[in-house]
């Protein structure tokens, strides 16, 4: 991310001829200003008929958004620092760079996935020079290492990912040395339950260390109540991800015409989203395609949107603050379950449309609990 491209803020001037945009920066503490060509207006969420109070409400909003992509800035920087004050006697320099080439040399995921390991080997590190750990001292120490991703509050599953890499890295340090590793095993029983109860109690999404929660559904009304608020490429990106339940990668890739098509199916009649499933490694990459009927007016909206290039991914703080607390950009992938229920459809098709392997996955992470679902019959007591 280009640190130039956050500098400076929108203002709004006012003439005779009505209102314009401007834009001011700092360079070697000099100011520069400049006035936005109207031709941008649309791409920023200004309309021509706004009035000159809701034109100065826009640039608050914009500047709230590049002050968070700032803040985004200086949290990455911070995390490279902290790599840097590792310990060397527990991480030197050369076997750390020997791990990340084997890590990339063993990855048949994408790029993607790649960085994710990388990031799991960033935790592992900064939590190890923490706890101040050689790797023949992982298992003895198991305990504490169940207590750090409490203190931190991450998810089991997380927990399991970095464990995993977190033994790569003892078994790959001590082939090195000639050290004998065992394994850290996965959490269970009390510490389980404690890393899981842990992890419930955080707030919010995003921690310095990055760690994802689950995110709270994102209806169309509450996503059309924001749509004021939001940059309209930013916007059309949630509405894309809320009708057709793409993962956030998936809405990301919408920009490459090698990860989808839309082909006209002649025996349903009906338009068809496929679309490509980078998460899917373990299976062969002709079977990582989902297909997804395009029967409702918003789904025609959407692949219009689609063909037109307009959309970009909000910052999930801007989704919070827009949108309501505790929904992020798995919001409309959230609420697909349910929103295709009310609408009629099958949860197997429905399964098959967000790219499950199974019907359980479905029903266990998508179907919102909360909900109060019913069929009405002659024997039942609902008063009209």
């Amino acid at each position: 991310m280009n640190r130039d491209s956050v500098k400076g803020s929108y203002y709004i001037r006012v003439s005779k001829s009505g209102w314009y945009v401007c834009y001011q920066f700092y360079k070697d503490g000099v100011r520069s200003q400049a006035s936005v060509a109207k031709l941008a207006y649309r791409e920023l969420g200004f309309k021509t008929e706004m009035s000159v109070d809701e034109a100065k409400e826009r640039c608050k909003l914009l500047n709230a958004e590049r002050g968070l992509i700032k803040d985004k800035i200086r949290v990455a920087a911070k995390r490279v620092t902290e790599i840097k004050n590792i310990n060397e006697t527990l991480f030197p320099t050369h076997s750390v760079e020997a791990f990340q080439e084997l890590l990339k040399e063993e990855n048949f995921g994408s790029e993607a996935h790649l960085e994710k390991l990388y990031s799991h080997f960033n935790f592992i590190q900064t939590m190890v020079n923490y706890l101040r750990l050689q790797p023949f001292e992982y298992k003895d120490n198991s305990k504490k290492i169940y207590k750090y991703f409490i203190s931190k509050q991450i998810s089991l599953n997380y927990s399991y990912r970095l464990l995993t890499v977190l033994n790569r890295w003892g078994k790959f340090h001590s082939k090195t040395t000639g050290q004998f590793y065992d394994d850290v095993k996965a959490p269970r029983g009390r510490e389980q339950s404690a890393i899981a109860d842990a992890q419930k109690t955080k707030s919010g999404k995003e921690t310095e260390l990055g760690v994802r929660t689950e995110s709270l559904p994102l209806v169309p009304e509450k996503l059309q109540a924001a749509k004021d608020k939001l940059i309209p490429d930013q916007f059309n990106w949630l509405k894309i991800s809320v009708w057709f339940g793409l993962r956030p990668e998936e809405v990301d890739l919408l920009d490459d015409d090698t990860q989808f098509r839309v082909e006209f199916n002649l025996k349903s009649k009906t338009k068809v989203l496929h679309v490509y499933q980078p998460k899917l490694q373990s299976i062969p990459e002709n079977k990582r395609w989902k297909r997804i009927p395009v029967v409702f007016k918003e789904q025609e909206e959407c692949l219009e949107l689609i063909a037109e290039g307009n959309f970009e991914r909000p910052l999930n703080k801007t989704i919070r603050k827009h949108c309501g607390q505790g929904i992020t950009c798995y919001g409309g992938r959230k609420n697909f379950v349910d929103m295709m229920l009310d609408k009629g459809q099958r949860i197997e098709d429905i399964s098959l449309w967000l790219g499950h392997t199974s019907i359980e996955t479905t029903w266990k992470h998508y179907k919102n609990r909360q909900t109060i679902n019913f069929i009405e019959t002659a024997e039942t007591s609902v008063s009209k």
